[in-house]
């Protein structure tokens, strides 16, 4: 039996990988990029009991790139462990440094979620994107676009599976899927990507457009976007800020929505399978494929407002639920990633 490592930084990629974890013999390094001490316990407990999880003894990673220097010893840690393979996710500083450390240390190196691209470089996640897949011995893509856009990169195909996304098998593992739940006439927002939150007049545009629009919105605040808005909460009539909500509940709440507006790229996928529509906020989508029948790019306020009307009544080009299909696959796809690392 092989011995696989996983290195992830944070919840997305607790939640990605969650399930092919709990299906192949593994231990998992956590670097604690994402680090809240109630939150990152909430979605590690999303790993069975008999999963060996390792932590990095480190302050908040997330989006500091002089901090990535407490990641000089993870080349050494790897060694200690000794896998035959080591596996990342994404496109975090996690994602990076895993990928540079296992190949520092000659082990295989697997990138699952390989191959998307928004085609904007000045982002770091499309530069992590770019770099590990040229790293990896192996990458997993989702959809046959990821791959074609790794063949144009000059990567050779035979380091290349079409696989299909964990998204699907990890709401699975909720329980939720197939329950029924009260529809509530509520706006599910999200936002933590640094080009909304870092930006205060482009964040607080946001939130005053759609506090003025006089609809109940629900806002599970992230602990980087908390940073930013926590003095100016009482302003707003009409959304409901609340603590960062653990997977069991943020489904449970995507499912009882009307619709959801986010700049989360996993949301993107786990809104398709549920059939929820999305309004992405952002200018670029790492998921072009998904633009305009399962989701909505929205670059300005402007616009936003447009789509929100559109959706109310019914004649946006994403309004059908019907219409949406399981674009990246189902259970099957972490046999097929498993069966490589076995």
């Amino acid at each position: 039996m092989k011995k696989n490592l996983f290195i992830i930084g944070t919840r997305p990629e607790i939640i990605k990988v969650a399930p092919l974890v709990n299906d192949v013999s593994s231990k998992v390094l956590f670097t604690g990029q994402h680090f809240n001490k109630n939150m990152h316990y909430d979605f590690l407990s999303l790993f069975e009991k008999n999963v060996e999880i390792l932590n990095i003894k480190t302050k908040n990673l997330d989006l500091d790139i002089q901090k990535l220097i407490a990641f000089e010893n993870l080349t050494e840690i790897i060694e200690q462990i000794n896998p035959d393979n080591v596996i990342v996710q994404g496109d975090t500083y996690s994602t990076l440094l895993g990928a540079i450390s296992a190949k520092k240390a000659s082990k295989n190196l697997f990138y699952i979620e390989s191959g998307m691209r928004s085609g904007d470089l000045t982002q770091i996640e499309e530069f992590i994107r770019v770099t590990v897949a040229h790293l990896a011995n192996i990458n997993f893509c989702n959809h046959k676009n990821n791959k074609l856009n790794l063949l144009n990169e000059g990567i050779n195909k035979s380091k290349i599976v079409q696989t299909g996304s964990t998204v699907y098998a990890a709401l699975n593992s909720t329980k939720l899927l197939s329950v029924d739940v009260k529809q509530k006439n509520t706006i599910l927002l999200t936002l933590h990507r640094p080009e909304n939150v870092d930006n205060s007049k482009k964040l607080f545009g946001i939130l005053n457009t759609l506090d003025n629009l006089n609809l109940k919105i629900l806002f599970p605040v992230h602990p980087r976007t908390e940073a930013k808005i926590s003095d100016y909460k009482n302003r707003y009539e009409n959304i409901r800020f609340i603590k960062p909500l653990n997977y069991q509940k943020f489904i449970k709440n995507l499912k009882e929505c009307k619709f959801v507006i986010s700049d989360s790229g996993g949301l993107q996928e786990e809104c398709a399978i549920l059939k929820k529509p999305l309004l992405i906020p952002r200018q670029f989508t790492e998921r072009p494929e998904m633009l305009n029948k399962f989701n909505i790019l929205v670059k300005n306020n402007t616009q936003l407002k447009k789509e929100i009307s559109k959706l109310l009544k019914g004649t946006s080009s994403i309004s059908d639920p019907d219409r949406f299909n399981l674009l990246y696959g189902k259970d099957e796809v972490v046999k097929k990633i498993a069966n490589y690392l076995t």
